[in-house]
């Protein structure tokens, strides 16, 4: 009677599996090039819009609502050369170089308007708003917390003082991460920042890293870092007080920026355009596309199926293709168990509806990928006896198409 029970308990457990999500062909595609009257060298996306720093252009607002069609919106010029850009509610935050930190209303995107203003007193490279206070990668002078809660007057709150030129910083919790530069001898690293009380960041550790660090983006316990000729840095930063360096990747060109969507890292890579990385196990990322932007790739915003690029003088747009499914979810509701093995049996049956989600996987066309559970890429009565040897755990684990794996971004 255990064993049966048991048993039992083991099938139902098998039968409400939700199975993970592996890695996928991904590509990327050209869409269009939009030109810009400066340098891009930042951009943020908050909806339809697009936020260019643009160099000595200050701030360009792109309506990106159609990605193929995008349009300007409405710009401002601001007193030094605007390096990176940070949206939150109806303020556009711009690290603007010599002039510091300015603070743009943008609540009418047509005519966005200086606010504020703080001088850094040195060079403003990136900002990352959260909460009240701004963090400002600030060259030479350390890293800066100003206090935007009124933005129409930002006062200095903390600072945080090192000997490297410190240029991106990205905040999680109670810790600001920020890249520093080194030149003798040549290296940067990603430092680890303190700061549960604004007023007094405090150093507590960091992750050494060669020929020097930039952009950074913080996805779950990991911090990618971009380190222009070394290219792709990853750091296990679960523990901050001790990160860890896990995998590496040298890019072609010099790594600017990166941005991390989902199991996808991309890297603006200046002269070498774009790349596209999968980093589902981040101690080997994979190269799964690279695009040559024809200009500078400084930045880059992932949104949807695409891929904006502040690219020099033109907004480059790219669209990613790919297929995101999961193994055996065939009626497309997130999970994958014994609804939809009578799902599958009901349409091969000729009395319910097809799968909704259909792949095109060269050379076999398009197939029901997440209901070909035995790799054999196509979808027949094999699959469905496949599927409930699996859930009865007499049978092997499920398998995709090798052409067009299973993932989800």
């Amino acid at each position: 009677m255990v064993a049966l029970v048991t048993r039992v308990v083991m099938l139902f457990i098998l039968a409400i599996l939700v199975l993970t999500p592996g890695a996928i062909a991904l590509s990327l595609e050209f869409v269009t090039n939009y030109a810009l009257p400066d340098g891009a060298f930042g951009i943020f996306l908050v909806g339809n819009l697009a936020y260019i720093a643009n160099d000595t252009s200050g701030l360009v607002i792109i309506d990106i609502t159609d990605p193929y069609g995008p349009f300007t919106v409405g710009s401002i010029s601001t007193p030094g050369f605007t390096r990176s850009a940070f949206v939150a509610g109806n303020y556009a935050y711009v690290a603007d170089g010599d002039s510091g930190l300015q603070v743009i209303d943008i609540s009418d995107p047509a005519s966005p308007v200086i606010v504020g203003s703080y001088d850094t007193s040195g060079t403003a490279l990136t900002v990352y708003v959260s909460g009240n206070y701004a963090y400002v990668a600030n060259g030479y002078s350390g890293m800066l917390v100003v206090d935007v809660s009124n933005p129409a007057n930002p006062a200095l709150f903390g600072s945080y003082l090192n000997a490297g030129y410190n240029m991106g910083v990205e905040v999680d919790g109670s810790y600001a991460y920020l890249t520093a530069n080194f030149l003798e001898p040549d290296f940067g690293d990603m430092q680890v920042i303190d700061i549960s009380d604004p007023a007094n960041p405090t150093y507590v550790a960091s992750g050494l890293i060669p020929g020097g660090a930039y952009g950074i983006d913080i996805s779950g316990q990991y911090a990618f870092v971009t380190a222009f000729d070394y290219g792709l840095r990853i750091f296990d930063i679960s523990f901050p007080p001790s990160p860890v360096q896990m995998g590496n990747y040298n890019t072609p060109g010099s790594a600017r920026h990166v941005f991390v969507d989902s199991n996808y890292a991309f890297v603006a890579d200046n002269l070498s355009g774009v790349e596209a990385f999968d980093i589902a196990d981040p101690n080997i990322p994979i190269l799964l596309d690279s695009y040559d932007t024809q200009g500078m790739a400084s930045d880059l915003y992932v949104a949807g199926d695409y891929v904006y690029i502040a690219d020099n003088f033109s907004l480059y747009i790219l669209r990613i293709l790919g297929c995101s499914y999961m193994a055996g979810d065939i009626n497309d509701n997130g999970d994958a168990n014994g609804v939809d093995i009578t799902y599958g049996v009901n349409y091969l049956k000729g009395m319910g509806a097809p799968p909704p989600l259909s792949c095109d996987c060269p050379p076999y066309g398009s197939i029901f990928a997440a209901a070909d559970v035995n790799g054999s890429c196509q979808y027949n009565g094999v699959d469905i006896t496949y599927f409930v040897n699996f859930l009865k755990g007499v049978g092997p684990a499920l398998a995709s198409c090798p052409e067009c794996p299973a993932s989800a971004r």
